[in-house]
């Protein structure tokens, strides 16, 4: 199991409420945009792909600690 902060700025509303909702299926808020999350390595590429089809790259950032 890997432990894992997650944190995220993203610029637009709708996307922004389309990762907060996501990642509440992988973790616990503890902070706006900062998630608490206790995942198996297959659930954190996952969670990784699904996220990358939400985020706009040039603009979006989600850090991982």
């Amino acid at each position: 199991m890997l432990y894992l902060v997650v944190s995220y700025d993203i610029t637009e509303d709708r996307r922004r409420n389309r990762v907060a909702k996501l990642m509440e299926n992988y973790g616990t808020r503890v902070q706006y945009s900062v998630f608490e999350c206790l995942l198996q390595e297959q659930s954190l590429l996952e969670l990784q792909e699904q996220l990358q089809a939400i985020l706009d790259l040039e603009t979006d950032s989600v850090r991982f600690y």
